[in-house]
C-alpha cells in the first residue's frame, strides 16, 4: 500500500505570522488613502472576477503567494466611500478593523464568560451603554452580527415569551408590524415556524408613525389573521406581538 504523505503543518512560526501580517498592515493602511478617488462601482464584470477568482482547488498550499491576490481582491472590490447611498451600511472604521484581526488571532468562543471572559465582560459593557444611551438603564442584551440576526432573535424572544414553541413546537399567533418594517422581519417569521401570513402589515402615517395600540388591536379584531407582506427594505417603526 502507498504512503500518505503528511499534510504540510498549518501553524506558522511567529517570524513567518510577522511578515505576512505585515503585508497585509501595508495593504490594509495604502487602502484609505486611495478610497476617496476610487470610483463606486469596479471595472469589472460577472464573468471577469469569474475568471479572476473561480479557480480550481490546489492541490498544494500556495504559501506566501496566497497574499498576491490582496491586489485582484481590492481591485474588484466596491468602494465604501462617501458617495456610496446603496445600503444601509456603516463607513469602514480603522479602529473596527484593528480590532477584527485581533480578536481574529486571539479566536475566542464568545458563549459563556467561561470561555471569553474579557470579551464577555467587554460585550455586556457595550450593551448596557448602549441601554444607557436610550434611557433603558439596567438592560442586558448581546451584541448580533447584524440587524437581520438581531430581529431574527428579537422575536424569538418574543415568540417564547407570548406563544412557547421550543418544546412543542410553533403556536398560532400573529406579529403586528409596521408596512415600512425591513425585509428580515418577514424572513424571520418564516425562519421561526409562525408563517409570513401570520404577519400582520398596518400602514404607517406621514409622521413615520404606527397607530396606537388601541387602534392596532381594532383593526385586527376586524380582519382575518392573514396579513400582507411588506418586501421592502426601508425604516422599522414599533413592531407587537400576539397570540
Amino acid at each position: 500500500m502507498p504512503k500518505i504523505a503528511a499534510m504540510p503543518p498549518l501553524r506558522l512560526s511567529p517570524e513567518e505570522f510577522r511578515e505576512l501580517a505585515d503585508r497585509v498592515a501595508v495593504a490594509a493602511t495604502d487602502y484609505p488613502g486611495l478610497l476617496n478617488d476610487r470610483q463606486i462601482f469596479p471595472a469589472t464584470s460577472g464573468p471577469q472576477t469569474q475568471e479572476v477568482f473561480d479557480l480550481p482547488l490546489a492541490e498544494e498550499g500556495l504559501g506566501a503567494a496566497a497574499l498576491d491576490d490582496l491586489v485582484a481582491v481590492t481591485e474588484h472590490a466596491r468602494a465604501g466611500n462617501g458617495r456610496f447611498f446603496g445600503y444601509v451600511l456603516g463607513s469602514g472604521e480603522p479602529i473596527a478593523a484593528l480590532a477584527d484581526f485581533y480578536i481574529s488571532v486571539l479566536n475566542q468562543n464568545v458563549t459563556a464568560w467561561r470561555s471569553a471572559p474579557s470579551a464577555i465582560t467587554i460585550e455586556r459593557t457595550v450593551v448596557s451603554w448602549l441601554a444607557d444611551a436610550i434611557g433603558c438603564h439596567g438592560y442586558s442584551g448581546s451584541l448580533t452580527s447584524g440587524g437581520s440576526a438581531a430581529n431574527l432573535m428579537g422575536l424569538a424572544m418574543a415568540r417564547e415569551a407570548r406563544a412557547p414553541a421550543n418544546e412543542r413546537g410553533a403556536q398560532q399567533c400573529v406579529v403586528y408590524a409596521s408596512d415600512e418594517v425591513h425585509m428580515s422581519i418577514a424572513k424571520a417569521v418564516a425562519l421561526l415556524g409562525i408563517g409570513r401570513e401570520n404577519l400582520q402589515s398596518m400602514p404607517v402615517a406621514r409622521v413615520r408613525r404606527s397607530p396606537t395600540a388601541a387602534t392596532t388591536l381594532e383593526a385586527s379584531a376586524k380582519t382575518p389573521s392573514k396579513g400582507s407582506r411588506s418586501s421592502r427594505s426601508r425604516s422599522s417603526s414599533r413592531d407587537g406581538f400576539g397570540p
